[in-house]
């Protein structure tokens, strides 16, 4: 089973002193035993209080908070670690990453270069100083570090662990692909066909180098210093470009998830807000290709449909109508340029034998003895849904058998509020698969996700939400969203306007196949809420409000059963926040502005204007996602949540990237 990839405290490089000697910290067993971020924080900050010298509690205790999402007091702790050491490296690597996640590349370049400087042989500060000017378009510079990393740190033949060097590999490779299309229409290609099939689903899993699945994988061909680097610059000098820039602030915050865990991102709310305007432009090109000439100049301006079958993930490029995909793979090309860590790609176009075994996502909501920050608020809802489909269906064992439960177990189930307490009713690991009503098919229901739960020794449990990729689940959900988009585009086209009701309904409709869908390795969840918005506005709506405090739109949508569930869930907050908009009548066209991956790099880098950010202040989630002995503890996490503002600074930040691990599924224990 691949590890899952959460947000703990990233400490293994951490050195305590103790009697004149150092030795490694105990951060670890500190972290199993202290289940929350809330609690850890409260055990270095009485470390600060035994020892206010101790640079390695001040700067854990700045990690600590950044989990939680508050940037703030990360800020302060870090600067606290700073000063005490200017010199301390793994202040810089930590403090560099809260910066990296908060959109903010530029200051977290600044801080991994210096923790190089610091220290030559420190290659966690040299690779993401590498990943910076990856994500800048300084190609040149990006692929010269990485192959100095390559040669410091080369893959050790025989071992499994992930070196910096071993991911660098995948990096360089994927920053020498796109230095050659720097200069080249975005919809002429498509990294997703085009790159080896092996190589992604290996990025993905981070698998080494030496791996048999990249035996036959051809390495990218040398870069060419030919090809001029993104120019880092804060205005473009085009009118144009920085229309469009100013005009992605207005949609880019919607994207934020107001939930403890989630940091502020602006580069992310930037691609949020450039993307939206993208696709409701093309979406509406769509609509009007369907009108008459007089109808569409009816008030309406007329958009050029900017798409090339070369450049789409369907089909390979063959010919085709403009459909949901296409739609989606605009942003998908947003979301995979403006994050070159994150390996954003088609499930289906994996390796055959991999998709055929179910390339899927795993999303923890507790995870051994720690109850995860962001996605535990939604234990107690998941937990009910299990026991009720335990109770009407029973559940699969991790050899994929389905199996009833006893009757004389059910009252003992309905009682279970732990994962001990299920796991004392079932016995087993098991999972059950959450029902996804069709309605391209009426009265056929598909498979939707699995919930599983898996006993992780010592006395820790796995409890997660997986949605296996299959190529029979692929051609359901796919006839779905096909489904879906021809009902949109009969709407969208009703004359003489839409109905806003209905076209919202079915833009969430869309919505709610999508997440239940997952067809992406990562970023699905944002991809479809920046979907949302961009259809609505293609209609004339602007949704101008982000998900309530609390709320992640896609749990509802996965835990939800049918569209109508979900979308009676969201009416009460979406409906109200729907405001006529004219702004597609007088927007620069992105798909002509913004063309190449060089100018959307131009815009994504602009220098940010401070806003006003919305954090969670640690303290105030005491509880939310606390463990015990027995992780998922079923009570609702106390304390109230708080806004806060974040200090003007000359950038800001965007929300964190989702941290979704990737494997393969067979089984619940696979």
């Amino acid at each position: 089973m691949a590890p899952v990839r959460s947000r703990g405290i990233s400490s293994d490089c951490v050195k305590i002193p103790s009697g004149g000697r150092e030795k490694p910290s105990s951060v670890r067993g500190i972290s199993s035993l202290v289940a929350s971020p809330c609690e850890i924080a409260l055990a270095y900050e009485r470390a600060t209080q035994l020892d206010p010298n101790m640079k390695e509690a001040w700067a854990n205790l700045a990690q600590a908070h950044r989990d939680a999402g508050d940037r703030q007091n990360a800020e302060k702790y870090f600067a606290k670690a700073e000063r005490l050491d200017p010199n301390y490296v793994h202040c810089y690597h930590l403090r560099g990453l809260l910066y990296y996640g908060c959109g903010e590349i530029r200051l977290a370049l600044q801080d991994f270069s210096k923790g190089h400087e610091c220290d030559r042989n420190d290659k966690n500060c040299f690779l993401m100083k590498a990943v910076c000017k990856h994500s800048l378009g300084d190609m040149s510079g990006a692929i010269s570090e990485y192959t100095l990393l390559l040669k410091m740190d080369p893959e050790r033949e025989g071992t499994n662990y992930i070196t910096p060097g071993h991911l660098c590999y995948y990096q360089r490779e994927l920053a020498i692909y796109l230095q050659k299309r720097l200069d080249v229409d975005v919809i002429s290609f498509n990294a997703d066909v085009e790159l080896d099939a092996y190589f992604k689903e290996s990025y993905c899993k981070r698998d080494p180098t030496n791996h048999p699945r990249l035996c036959n994988y051809t390495p990218q061909k040398p870069a060419t210093s030919k090809i001029p680097d993104v120019k880092l610059v804060d205005k473009s000098g085009v009118k144009e470009i920085d229309e469009l820039v100013e005009l992605s602030r207005r949609f880019g915050p919607l994207i934020q998830l107001r939930s403890a865990g989630f940091l502020s991102n602006l580069r992310q709310h930037r691609m949020c807000g450039l993307a939206i305007l993208h696709m409701a432009q093309q979406a509406k090109a769509w609509w009007q290709s369907g009108s008459t000439a007089e109808t569409v100049a009816n008030g309406s301006r007329r958009y050029d449909l900017y798409f090339d079958v070369k450049g789409s993930s369907k089909d390979c490029g063959k010919k085709h109508a403009f459909g949901w995909r296409d739609f989606m793979d605009i942003s998908v090309k947003w979301r995979q340029i403006s994050e070159p860590n994150d390996p954003v790609f088609w499930i289906d176009l994996m390796a055959e034998e991999v998709f055929a075994e179910g390339f899927g996502l795993q999303t923890p909501m507790v995870t051994g003895q720690m109850n995860v920050v962001r996605y535990y608020p939604y234990f107690e809802r998941a937990r009910d849904v299990v026991k009720k489909l335990i109770e009407e269906s029973g559940a699969c064992n991790v050899h994929d058998q389905r199996f009833m439960l006893p009757p004389n177990k059910i009252d003992q189930l309905k009682e279970a509020k732990t994962c001990q307490d299920l796991w004392d009713v079932m016995q087993q690991g098991f999972y059950v698969e959450t029902p996804c009503h069709s309605i391209a098919r009426p009265g056929k229901i598909m498979a939707g996700t699995r919930i599983t739960l898996l006993q992780k020794p010592p006395d820790g449990f796995d409890f997660t939400i997986r949605t296996p990729g299959t190529p029979p689940r692929w051609l359901e959900m796919d006839k779905e969203m096909a489904h879906v988009w021809s009902l949109l585009t009969e709407e969208a086209r009703r004359q003489p306007a839409p109905d806003p009701d209905r076209f919202t309904d079915l833009a969430l409709t869309f919505y709610f196949y999508w997440v239940n869908f997952g067809p992406l390795s990562r970023g699905t969840a944002a991809c479809g809420y920046i979907a949302f918005f961009a259809l609505m506005l293609s209609i004339g709506f602007e949704v101008q409000t982000s998900p309530p405090e609390g709320t992640q739109v896609d749990w509802p949508a996965i835990l939800s059963p049918t569209p109508a569930g979900f979308i009676e869930e969201v009416r009460s907050w979406i409906y109200p926040s729907r405001e006529r908009c004219d702004i597609l009548e007088t927007a620069p066209a992105v798909g002509e502005v913004l063309a190449t991956p060089r100018r959307m790099l131009e815009a994504l880098n602009f220098c940010h204007v401070f806003c006003w950010g919305f954090q969670w202040d640690l303290r105030e989630i005491h509880g939310r996602g606390r463990g015990d002995r027995h992780a998922g503890d079923g009570k609702k996490g106390g304390g109230q949540r708080s806004r806060r503002t974040t200090r003007k600074s000359e950038q800001t930040s965007e929300g964190e990237q989702e941290k979704h691990g990737t494997q393969t599924i067979k089984g619940a224990g696979s």
